[in-house]
């Protein structure tokens, strides 16, 4: 359960009430002026000029360990910190020492967190850590893509949540779709670290939870990009813990300070140390890249598209909807770039399915065209804007 799905009623939804853009092409965007936001760009512009480094490549278990970079600054029972550890620590995964050690690191973990193992660590992370879901909610209300019915809020929660929102609008143009990711994965990675190094995960249980995370963060360019992501998060934790002005200002100066620390050492961020993992396809976009565009679709939303459109990142130049596979989760819509020749649109190689909501991220010009009927097509003409085309769908 989110947030903000306790403070929504139980009974249907009313219809939304549209209002009118407060700022061009955006919805509801009224940013606090809290100060916050240009203290960040001059944040932004100082790690610039720390970090020059690019990525470069290294394994995933120091990427892991990198990630959770913040956690390593703070003091854990049971696992040595920086000063009690070789010239490699911020690259390294930490075990324990002994039994004693692995007990007290886990007697912690239940003490302050309520953590005695893999569920209630997910839980834990869920309900009291993770905000860039909270954020993505609100980027959908100001981009004109709202996730859900605000009237499905009850007593306080819309003011709430409208101040919660209006409290984030103030970083959107610093972060954009990023958020608050980095400070979700940067939070949970170092509770995996914990876990691991104490024993209470077993190392399937690791690696599987640190993929998630893994994918999750090459959404960023690099360190610094990583850095304001985790400063904006941090705050937004903050105050949504009900933290308020000057006390956030005491917020930005910890989060600052702690990721000048990583920035600032070769060893650490400043390394430009950098993993990415390996997928089926080199597809143009990273899954947390994708927006949630439809958010109202009804009925099966698989698809297929050629590599023209996901892998080279070609927009979409003829489309059809034909009639979907029988037993298939299958919308019938087919997407191509126009550019294909008979031979590659025929090797299956170059072809796969998706959800629709994947391929408009790709290109969101299709929108308009996705509930049309099947036996519909369109090609895009030379102004940019698709039209119908005559099209007989195949009898096979």
């Amino acid at each position: 359960m989110g947030l903000f799905d306790r403070l929504k009623k139980q009974d249907k939804p009313s219809e939304p009430q549209p209002e009118a853009p407060a700022a061009p092409q955006l919805i509801d965007f009224h940013p606090y002026d809290t100060g916050l936001a240009e203290s960040v760009r001059a944040l932004e512009a100082d790690f610039r000029t720390l970090n020059t480094n690019g990525r470069r490549p290294c394994g995933r278990d120091e990427f892991i360990a990198l990630l959770a970079g913040i956690s390593a600054l703070r003091k854990t029972p049971g696992i040595p910190g920086p000063n009690e550890s070789g010239p490699n620590y911020f690259i390294t995964l930490p075990k324990c020492a002994s039994h004693v050690e692995e007990m007290a690191c886990q007697a912690h973990l239940e003490k302050i967190f309520g953590i005695t193992d893999k569920e209630s660590m997910v839980d834990f992370c869920n309900r009291e850590l993770r905000c860039h879901s909270n954020y993505l909610d609100f980027e959908g209300f100001w981009e004109g893509r709202p996730p859900f019915d605000l009237s499905q809020f009850n007593g306080g929660g819309l003011e709430f949540f409208q101040v919660a929102r209006d409290f984030s609008a103030q970083f959107y143009p610093i972060v954009g779709h990023k958020g608050y990711l980095a400070w979700d994965i940067s939070e949970c990675v170092g509770h995996l670290r914990t876990g691991y190094a104490c024993g209470l995960l077993t190392r399937e249980e690791f690696d599987e939870m640190a993929e998630h995370w893994i994918v999750q963060s090459q959404i960023f360019e690099d360190w610094t990009d990583f850095a304001i992501s985790l400063v904006c998060g941090g705050l937004y934790w903050d105050f949504r813990g009900g933290s308020k002005l000057p006390e956030l200002n005491k917020g930005l100066d910890l989060w600052s300070k702690l990721t000048h620390i990583l920035l600032n050492d070769g060893t650490a961020w400043a390394s430009g140390l950098w993993y990415v993992p390996p997928r089926k396809k080199e597809y143009k976009l990273w899954a947390p890249e994708f927006k949630l565009y439809l958010t109202d679709w009804e009925g099966p939303s698989g698809c297929f598209a050629t590599d023209h459109i996901t892998v080279l990142g070609k927009k979409v130049g003829w489309c059809y909807r034909e009639q979907p596979t029988e037993g298939r989760p299958d919308s019938g819509w087919r997407f191509f770039s126009g550019e294909e020749s008979e031979d590659y649109v025929n090797d299956a190689q170059n072809t796969d399915v998706y959800d629709l909501n994947t391929i408009c991220n790709y290109d969101p010009d299709i929108l308009p065209l996705l509930t049309a009927p099947v036996g519909t097509a369109y090609m895009r003409g030379p102004d940019g804007k698709f039209h119908a085309e005559q099209y007989t769908p195949s009898e096979e």
